[in-house]
């Protein structure tokens, strides 16, 4: 028998059924609304990636399975120290940038270049870094 490829949206379904809760209930532990989680299980609105890992980080639903059907539906012990230890680290990371005067607008206006110019600010941030040292 050939299992039936599934939705990310009939996954969710299958997720919320799992952790007994109806769409008013996961749309309230994830401070969305009912009609938000409605979309996404009838397909008419994409599940994103990071919204992903917010339901990951809540309900513990691997987001590989709920976007991508792979591996099992429940995030096991160790994928969750992986997650827990990416977090922090993204969280350090968004701290020390959000601390930093002015660094917050220049990574906006950084990701606006092209390659070309993204590579040569960053052979010119290697510069000043090694002069410093």
């Amino acid at each position: 028998m050939v299992k039936k490829e599934t939705r990310p949206g009939e996954r969710l379904a299958e997720a919320m059924k799992f952790l007994g809760l109806n769409q008013a209930e996961f749309a309230d532990s994830l401070e969305m609304t009912q009609q938000t989680i409605s979309k996404w299980c009838s397909g008419k609105l994409e599940i994103q990636y990071i919204t992903a890992l917010g339901i990951e980080a809540k309900h513990k639903i691997s987001h590989k399975w709920l976007l991508y059907g792979e591996g099992g539906m429940i995030l096991s012990n160790e994928d969750q120290k992986v997650q827990i230890s990416i977090f922090k680290k993204a969280t350090e990371l968004v701290r020390k940038v959000n601390s930093t005067k002015g660094l917050p607008v220049l990574i906006d206006d950084f990701v606006t270049f092209s390659n070309k110019d993204q590579t040569i600010i960053l052979e010119m941030v290697k510069s000043l870094k090694n002069k410093s040292n």
